[in-house]
């Protein structure tokens, strides 16, 4: 990111040192550096540069002996665009102009370069099948054990559970049938 650096109380109190132009084609910094007291900075772009660039704000405290870094973004454009940045300190007593020109850019920002290299796979796959591919295949008929399994599963924990809360001695009797019954599939499906 290009820098447009401005000295203030350099030469005494709201001096303010800026360079006559400065050229960019990209966003910028305006970058405030305080060699005094405490100073409030003022930054207006002209109506021109205004149309390209913006500061999104105007008003700015400097503490002092210190740096203070103020962004401005830029719209790109086809042709170059040449504007003043005014800077004030001592709410308007010193005031000092730099020219900005913005040149367009080198490259379209909306323009993706494209090589071979995206072509190229940019990990291996998985050698284990997930879990989402694994029941994937159960469902499709290809390896029903994994299915019938959990399915059993999930029937003898839903009849135990119910078992439990009734505290009845046929539904246990049917928990157990249950039971014997996913047993008997899952021995018939693994000889398949």
């Amino acid at each position: 990111m290009s820098q447009l650096t401005v000295s203030l109380n350099d030469d005494g109190l709201h001096s303010i040192s800026a360079p006559e132009t400065f050229e960019t084609s990209g966003p910028f910094e305006v970058l405030l550096d305080n060699y005094g007291e405490a100073v409030h900075v003022h930054l207006n772009l002209d109506e021109t540069l205004s149309a390209v660039a913006d500061i999104r704000a105007n008003n700015h405290y400097v503490e002092p002996e210190s740096e203070r870094p103020v962004s401005a973004t830029i719209t790109p454009r086809s042709a170059a665009v040449t504007g003043r940045l005014k800077i004030a300190t001592g709410y308007g007593a010193e005031v000092a102009y730099t020219t900005i020109t913005v040149q367009p850019p080198t490259d379209d920002p909306s323009r993706v370069t494209v090589d071979e290299s995206l072509a190229t796979p940019q990990r291996e796959p998985s050698a284990e099948p997930t879990t989402a591919g694994r029941l994937a295949a159960a469902i499709a008929g290809k390896d029903s054990t994994g299915l019938l399994g959990g399915f059993g599963l999930l029937a003898v924990v839903l009849a135990v559970g119910i078992a439990a809360t009734l505290e009845s001695g046929v539904v246990v009797a049917g928990a157990i049938v249950v039971l014997l019954g996913v047993i008997v599939a899952v021995g018939l499906a693994v000889r398949v």
